[in-house]
């Protein structure tokens, strides 16, 4: 397992989608950081340095699950696509074992991205409001920092069964994204919330907000074990319908 791993975070290495990825993200968190906390406040919106203006700022969460959720999708559908999973499969026969090694793979780098990335969003947020007189941010960011690396995480696993499970690059990006942003948080957290706080893309919100944002979601530590129940449960179905594959 060790070695199948390796060979995958090797394919991620020479994959320059993945590098694109990095990149669009480190430089999309740093940019909203900076806007969240510098744009012009809205009238009758958070006050300055307040709960929910600092959730807001370090909001960058939604953007590193997304990331992860199409990075973990291009391990596996691009492989289709481009027919180089089939030296894949003749190098290891046992398809369940290489889909395992992609979603460990998966797990760790959504961990270390949403880790980082929330990490250099805490620093900047800091160093603003700092600079502004705000040097006492009412708001656990620790607790934040944690539900970010979980929720990216967890985002890497939905990618890889997704990919698994269509084969298909586009129509899982396309379709994972938009079932998260659009229909979960844009329809269902508005037309039926006490649906939405139980799906995924609710549970990571969950995750990842204090204050307002999160005060009519389930708690962090529930959360926590809704989206792995969901995530873990994707990525059984990708695996045995690999396994169904295999047998015929």
């Amino acid at each position: 397992m060790n070695r199948l791993i390796s060979l995958e975070l090797h394919k991620l290495r020479t994959t320059p989608a993945a590098w694109v990825a990095i990149v669009i993200t480190a430089l999309l968190g740093g940019l909203s950081v900076a806007t969240n906390t510098l744009g012009p406040i809205a009238p009758g919106g958070p006050a300055f340095g307040s709960t929910d203006h600092v959730n807001h700022a370090v909001s960058v969460s939604a953007l590193t699950s997304m990331v992860m959720l199409s990075m973990g999708v291009i391990m596996v559908a691009s492989e289709y696509r481009t027919r180089t999973i089939v030296s894949t499969f003749l190098a290891t026969p046992q398809r369940a074992r290489v889909l395992v090694a992609k979603l460990a793979t998966a797990l760790g780098l959504g961990a270390v991205l949403g880790a980082v990335a929330f990490g250099l969003a805490w620093f900047e947020a800091v160093l603003i409001y700092a600079s502004r007189g705000v040097h006492t941010l009412p708001v656990d960011l620790t607790q934040l920092w944690v539900g970010a690396t979980v929720s990216t995480a967890l985002f890497g696993l939905f990618g890889v069964a997704l990919g698994a499970l269509t084969r298909n690059t586009v129509t899982a990006i396309v379709g994972g994204i938009a079932w998260a942003m659009i229909i979960e948080i844009g329809i269902l957290s508005t037309v039926a919330p006490q649906v939405g706080k139980w799906l995924p893309a609710g549970n990571a919100l969950a995750l990842t907000s204090v204050g307002s944002a999160g005060s009519q979601l389930l708690s962090p530590w529930v959360s926590a074990l809704v989206l792995t129940g969901w995530a873990l449960a994707l990525s059984a179905i990708a695996t045995r319908l690999t396994l169904s594959r295999e047998a015929h």
